[in-house]
């Protein structure tokens, strides 16, 4: 947690950036050198899938092909950087406005937009006025100092759980407590989960927001409210 200009920083340290930056490509690089030895190995085991390409890569001899898949071993460890700093959120909070940045996208928050936030397991989340929730997103490792980060500029912090989860039911097609539009659009949403379609379910929970209605996951399982004004 850095404070620059009377802002507050909720990111990954230092030390945890340069292991993430390191690791993933030297791991990388050093399986990739062994993977034929590897793979040779792999192949004796009558259970394990893919004999086919294992048999192709226990086939190279030499150092030359080592260093071939050492190569290739190297740019997925990078690659696996990329994506962890990616996915990575970073929460800029100041006395005005909160910035929110993962994916490579930036959400900005105004203070009087917010009425509250919570942490919830390893998620930061932001409640609007009306009780919806505006942001939610892993925050980690930095998910501790929330707290106080949000506390010292004055917005209204709410605990470590979250404070409507005794009013969330589970979603089953055609709940007759929901219009037939919401429905529609949580089983299209459902739909997404379990594909993995991680933004169509974002850009569906945000729609499925502007009827009123707020969706948390567990898995695949969507858990629904209606908002409500937070007491803090």
């Amino acid at each position: 947690m850095n404070e620059i200009k009377k802002q507050t920083v909720l990111e990954l340290s230092s030390v945890e950036k340069a292991l993430v930056f390191l690791v993933p490509p030297l791991l990388g690089l050093v399986i990739g050198w062994f993977l034929p030895v590897i793979a040779k190995w792999a192949v004796t085991l009558d259970w394990l899938p893919f004999h086919g390409p294992l048999k192709i890569i226990a086939s190279f001899h030499g150092w030359k092909a080592a260093a071939a898949t050492a190569v290739i071993g190297l740019i997925g460890g990078v690659w696996l950087t990329r994506a962890a700093f990616k996915e990575s959120l970073v929460a800029v909070v100041t006395d005005s406005e909160v910035s929110l940045t993962i994916h490579n996208k930036e959400s900005v928050f105004s203070k009087d937009s917010i009425s509250g936030v919570f942490t919830d397991g390893k998620y930061l989340v932001l409640l609007g006025t009306e009780g919806q929730e505006l942001f939610r997103e892993k925050l980690e490792p930095a998910v501790e100092k929330a707290a106080d980060a949000f506390r010292g500029h004055g917005y209204v912090w709410l605990g470590t759980e979250d404070p409507f989860k005794e009013e969330y039911k589970r979603w089953v097609p055609d709940m007759p407590d929901l219009e037939p539009g919401a429905n529609a659009l949580l089983k299209a949403r459902e739909k997404a989960l379990k594909q993995d379609e991680t933004e169509d379910a974002k850009e569906l929970k945000a729609e499925i927001s502007k009827l009123g209605i707020t969706v948390r996951d567990q898995g695949s399982r969507q858990y629904w409210r209606i908002y409500k004004k937070p007491s803090a």
